[in-house]
C-alpha cells in the first residue's frame, strides 16, 4: 500500500493551486507560498519539489503513452490494419511484456474477448463485402442505363434510312437479344 504524503492532507484548494504551480513550473517556494497565501496552509518547499518531480515523470509517461498511441494508429492506418487486429496485436504485445497477466486472468473471460475481437472482425468484412455488392450493382444499373439510351436514340432518330425492322434488329443487338429466327 502506497505510504500517505504529506500533501495528502492539504485542502482541494491548496492541491489545485500546486499542480496549477507544476503546470506553470512554478519554483517549489514560490508554489508553497501561493498556498500559504491563498489557503493559509503550510507545506515545505521540499515536500513541493518531491511532488513537482513526481507529477512531471506522470505527465511525462502520459504524454509518451499518447504519441505511442499516435503512432500505432499512423501505422495502423498506413498498412491497412483494421481496429480488430491492432487490438490482437496489442494484447499479444503486452502479453509478451508482462506474461504474468495471464496467470491471474480468468480463461473464459479471455476466450470471450478473443472471440468479440473475431466478431468485429467479422463484422468489418461483412460491411467491406456489402459495400462492393453496392458498387457491382451501381455498375449494373450505369450499364442498363446506358443500354436503354442507345435503343432509345436507335428508336427516335437514328439513321433515317432504317426500316422497322432493321430498328428492331439493332435493338435487339443493344441488349444483346436473339433473332427471332435463330430462337
Amino acid at each position: 500500500m502506497p505510504r500517505a504524503k504529506v500533501t495528502d492532507g492539504l485542502s482541494a484548494a491548496a492541491q489545485r493551486i500546486m499542480a496549477q504551480g507544476f503546470a506553470q513550473a512554478w519554483t517549489a517556494a514560490r508554489i508553497a507560498q501561493a498556498v500559504k497565501d491563498a489557503t493559509g496552509e503550510e507545506v515545505a518547499a521540499r515536500t513541493v519539489s518531491r511532488r513537482a518531480a513526481e507529477w512531471r515523470g506522470e505527465r511525462d509517461r502520459r504524454q509518451g503513452a499518447r504519441e505511442r498511441m499516435a503512432d500505432l494508429v499512423a501505422a495502423m492506418r498506413a498498412g491497412g490494419m483494421e481496429a480488430s487486429e491492432m487490438i490482437q496485436a496489442l494484447a499479444m504485445d503486452h502479453l509478451v511484456e508482462h506474461p504474468e497477466a495471464l496467470t491471474g486472468a480468468d480463461p473464459v473471460e479471455l476466450q470471450g474477448l478473443s472471440i468479440n475481437s473475431e466478431k468485429v472482425r467479422l463484422k468489418r468484412r461483412e460491411l467491406d463485402i456489402r459495400e462492393r455488392s453496392v458498387l457491382v450493382n451501381e455498375k449494373k444499373m450505369a450499364l442498363l442505363e446506358a443500354r436503354e439510351q442507345r435503343a432509345i436514340a436507335a428508336v427516335s432518330g437514328g439513321d433515317e434510312k432504317m426500316t422497322p425492322e432493321e430498328r428492331v434488329k439493332e435493338i435487339r443487338a443493344i441488349y444483346g437479344l436473339r433473332e427471332l429466327a435463330e430462337a
